[in-house]
């Protein structure tokens, strides 16, 4: 992808790449959701939703068509930004457009049945639950972001398209079952309170720490020193900013989220457990 299209400062506004892996996906997706809404009237979920699962598929597919895509293959601080609209933008305003309920309501009833036989046997239901456990979201959320931080796989997403994909829809699976988790958080629902604040403080913390190791180590990738070299830009400075823009944002959001799930908690235990008003006797 990076060596059909080289990143041209001069005329970035020009470098759009709409490869058919690319845009079909997203153009599916709008299709599926379109279906789904149209089927019951727009009734499945409110307007609001369905906007955040619009745009949230506008974001995604701009991030990884629009010049912002091009100019990750040149600098690390770009495809950093990259990531962090693919993980904190474009992944919660999906889940906010409930697109597995939506999408769902596109297929027919036969299917639909049948997709809810095949998630309600007991190897199914054991799979779900384990996909829910905000433990391995942990897990595999540290894995998918470390291991794609090393500089030989780093390297290799920046240089073949192949690998790069993978790399990206890595990012955004663990994304958005992080989001998924996260953003039905309550008592009957897939993620308790507690688990969820404590997962919500792991990813950020597990951000935190690489970003601290690319803002104040040492040039970690070779082929970003290469194409820096040839931007005439530093590649030590680029990979600061790359750290800044990691930790900055998902701090912000993360402490966001934090705040927003202690006052949900908050206010449903003081629902729960109201307080009692003292009865003052008569003298």
């Amino acid at each position: 992808m990076f060596a059909e299209l080289p990143f041209q400062p001069n005329a970035i506004w020009s470098q759009w790449n709409f490869q058919p892996f690319q845009t079909a996906p997203a153009l599916v997706a709008l299709a599926l959701y379109g279906v789904g809404l149209w089927a019951t009237g727009i009734r499945a979920v409110s307007r609001a939703r369905a906007a955040c699962f619009v745009a949230g598929v506008f974001v995604a597919l701009g991030a990884v068509v629009s010049p912002l895509h091009s100019a990750a293959g040149a600098k690390f601080s770009m495809h950093m930004v990259q990531h962090q609209v693919l993980m904190l933008v474009a992944a919660p305003l999906l889940i906010a457009g409930r697109p597995g309920l939506v999408m769902a309501l596109a297929l027919p009833i036969r299917l639909r049945k049948a997709g809810w036989t095949i998630g309600r046997t007991k190897p199914m239901a054991a799979l779900l639950r384990l996909l829910k456990n905000p433990l391995l979201i942990l897990l595999v959320y540290a894995a998918v972001l470390w291991i794609w931080h090393l500089p030989g796989p780093y390297d290799a997403a920046v240089q073949s398209s192949a690998v790069h994909a993978a790399e990206h829809i890595s990012f955004f699976g663990i994304a958005l079952a992080f989001w998924a988790g996260v953003m039905r958080t309550g008592p009957r629902r897939r993620m308790r309170y507690v688990p969820a604040m404590l997962l919500v403080l792991g990813t950020m913390l597990l951000s935190n720490w690489l970003a601290a190791i690319l803002s104040f180590g040492r040039v970690a990738y070779p082929t970003y020193v290469q194409r820096a070299a040839q931007l005439r830009i530093d590649p030590l400075m680029d990979q600061q900013l790359a750290g800044s823009i990691m930790w900055l944002p998902s701090t912000i959001v993360s402490f966001g989220v934090l705040g927003v799930l202690f006052a949900r908690w908050f206010r449903e235990l003081d629902a729960r457990h109201p307080r009692r008003t003292p009865v003052m006797s008569e003298p």
